[in-house]
């Protein structure tokens, strides 16, 4: 197609009244000063921006500053190759996103003050960036939309990461350690861990080495773990916790040598695990069920070698099997049903070389299916569901 000169001088005259925000705009950040012509800080180029994006950041060198992102949108702050940000205020966060939309924060250190925060429905993307040494939480998360991939989040005062409201995504390659309390607690929130596919290394999410247990899915939160999450050698009372009405669901991945139980599903929640999903050498038992909360075991589930009972089914509660599971060697009984408490196996488990019983009935419990060959057992005809007639 052939343009007039016309057209040309138009398309001209439209491309100089439109904006400069149109093609996006970028700053250099070099916080040692060395770079001439570049900003000294990122919150200096920050203000040399539009709020609205397409808008890019590049960071050299170590910053010591506050960096608060507030109402922008598509922005991407990345280092060049690498960078840190230390507070200038060491009392506060080091990061905070506050009603922001395409938030992308890559390739940084953010070390110490008290942590990153995104808050008021905002999304903003982390990607290869490390979050340290905070004094509170390592991250938070208020209402928000929030993805982190090739993250690591360790050596925070109080838990790696809070979430409260809103969906956060845990996308692959993520560690979360050693931080002082949980790993990572939700509550009345949507947790999502992608992990890795369990051939490829470092595509794997690990949250281990935490102070009171791994994960908490607490206040009507709901989590979806599927592929290769490893919550695993995390102190305190359990590994994985459910409370409050809320509802998770694994597949695939291991709950492994926390110090206390492995998995907590209580106070009227929802648990169930499929595909090849390991709950093994956990300190005082397996998976206990509790407080008028159900389970599910859809196959594939390993609860083994683990110190104390393997499944506990207690107080009102209920399991469901599928059949396909695997309850062996853990040093107590492999399944015990109590107080009032029903277990329905729909399918044939492998419930071998306990340390004691391999299935165990008590107090107005009751048992549903085919039992034949959980040896042995004590769990009369008084606990076994009758055919109706």
């Amino acid at each position: 197609m052939k343009m007039c000169a016309s057209g040309l001088r138009l398309l001209a005259g439209i491309l100089l009244l439109m904006p400069a925000a149109a093609f996006g705009a970028g700053a250099v950040v070099d916080c040692s000063g060395a770079t001439p012509g570049a900003f000294t800080s990122i919150n200096a180029a920050l203000a040399s921006l539009p709020a609205a994006g397409p808008n890019s950041i590049t960071v050299s060198g170590t910053c010591h500053e506050n960096v608060v992102i507030v109402g922008r949108t598509e922005l991407n702050i990345s280092g060049n190759p690498t960078a840190t940000i230390t507070p200038g205020n060491p009392n506060g966060r080091v990061l905070v996103i506050f009603e922001s939309r395409q938030v992308g924060i890559q390739n940084l250190v953010l070390d110490g003050g008290r942590g990153v925060s995104v808050f008021d429905q905002s999304r903003a993307d982390f990607d290869t960036v490390t979050i340290q040494n905070s004094a509170g939480l390592g991250m938070t998360a208020l209402d928000s939309l929030v993805h982190i991939s090739n993250t690591t989040i360790q050596n925070s005062v109080r838990s790696g990461i809070s979430i409260s409201g809103g969906t956060f995504y845990v996308d692959g390659g993520v560690h979360i350690t050693n931080n002082g309390r949980l790993g990572i607690a939700a509550l009345t929130a949507h947790l999502i861990l992608n992990g890795g596919d369990g051939v490829t290394p470092g595509t794997e999410n690990v949250i281990s080495g935490n102070g009171t247990s791994g994960v908490e899915v607490a206040s009507t939160s709901e989590a979806d773990i599927s592929a290769d999450n490893r919550i695993t050698g995390n102190s305190g009372s359990w590994g994985l916790v459910v409370l409050n009405g809320s509802s998770i669901l694994m597949t695939d991945g291991t709950i492994s040598n926390n110090s206390g139980m492995g998995v907590h599903c209580g106070g009227t929640s929802h648990c169930e695990f499929g595909g090849n999903t390991h709950i093994n050498s956990n300190g005082k038992g397996g998976v206990e069920i509790v407080e008028h909360s159900d389970t599910s075991l859809d196959g594939g589930v390993d609860v083994s070698s683990n110190t104390g009972i393997g499944v506990l089914v207690d107080q009102s509660s209920s399991l469901t099997s599928l059949g396909g599971n695997t309850i062996n060697t853990n040093t107590d009984d492999g399944l015990v049903v109590n107080l009032l408490s029903v277990v329905k196996f729909n399918g044939t488990d492998i419930i071998t070389g306990n340390g004691k019983l391999a299935l165990e009935c008590n107090n107005g419990s009751m048992v549903s299916g085919d039992i034949s060959t959980y040896k042995p057992k004590k769990c009369g005809n008084a606990f076994q569901a009758q055919p109706i007639k």
